[in-house]
């Protein structure tokens, strides 16, 4: 089964925060310049505050030289992204840029993490991580019955969820990767196996609330890269958190996690 996304998805998301982020920069960039000017103004014409004295003229003066050897610089690196666009100069800001907008993403969707009301918001976000930016194109998202101790496949992308048994608690690979008691980290086993490209605990705290199985990539997709690993911890150590929230929201206090309830709460 397939999750469909609904409103606006992490990218536009993150997007919208990037814009805000810099657009917030632009304008504390403007600010400091305006007051560097009248600063500069008041020491030249002697117009400083009276009580002002002339060591604190002195240290004004540095640090507006200071400022304006920054942003002077900061002319010049632009002018010459402008005139280097094919060139390595270029190459390192493409790679900035990536990096904020990487930055970014886990930001936005830690936060989605945490705000979600619904299970089926978490599900939605932990798919558009998984799908979109991870690039992977099968996987299976579990839950822990914890009355019954088992995993329970609860949704799936890229095939249908009924092909999908579930499996015995710290069973297989996935007691493998659930062993250490704590979210997944960079560097630690994956738990693959045939058919199976990682098994990625969620938890919440040390209390394990599922496993999300990374089955197939995308078409484009070969293997892992190291700006994965980074939304893998994320989504390994907050989808958790999200998902116990919206369940004790949904039950007004907490209980435990329940195949069938989870199942009416996302309507599968």
């Amino acid at each position: 089964m397939s999750h469909d996304p609904a409103g606006p998805t992490l990218q536009t998301r993150t997007e919208a925060f990037l814009h805000e982020f810099f657009a917030k920069g632009e304008e504390l960039v403007r600010e400091l310049i305006e007051e560097n000017d009248r600063l500069r103004l008041q020491i030249s014409t002697g117009r400083g505050e009276p009580a002002v004295s002339s060591t604190t003229i002195e240290l004004l003066s540095r640090q507006i030289a200071a400022l304006e050897s920054e942003c002077a610089e900061l002319r010049r690196l632009a002018a010459g992204v402008r005139q280097q666009e094919g060139g390595g100069f270029r190459e390192r800001l493409d790679d900035l840029e990536r990096e904020h907008y990487r930055l970014a993403t886990m930001y936005v969707a830690g936060s989605q993490f945490h705000r979600a009301a619904t299970v089926e918001d978490v599900l939605r976000t932990l798919t558009e991580i998984l799908l979109n930016f991870v690039g992977a194109g099968r996987f299976t998202v579990f839950v822990v019955d914890e009355e019954r101790q088992a995993l329970f496949p609860l949704l799936r992308e890229g095939a249908p969820l009924a092909e999908v048994e579930e499996v015995s608690l710290g069973s297989g690979p996935t007691g493998a990767v659930t062993a250490e008691g704590a979210p997944w980290r960079a560097g630690a086993p994956l738990g693959e196996g045939p058919g199976v490209l990682m098994h990625l605990p969620l938890y919440s705290g040390t209390r394990l609330v599922g496993v999300a199985r990374i089955e197939k990539f995308l078409p484009q997709k070969q293997r892992f890269d190291d700006g994965d690993f980074g939304l893998l911890e994320l989504v390994s150590e907050h989808a958790g958190v999200g998902i116990e929230t919206a369940w004790i929201r949904a039950h007004a206090r907490e209980v435990p996690l329940q195949r069938a309830a989870l199942e009416r709460l996302v309507g599968s």
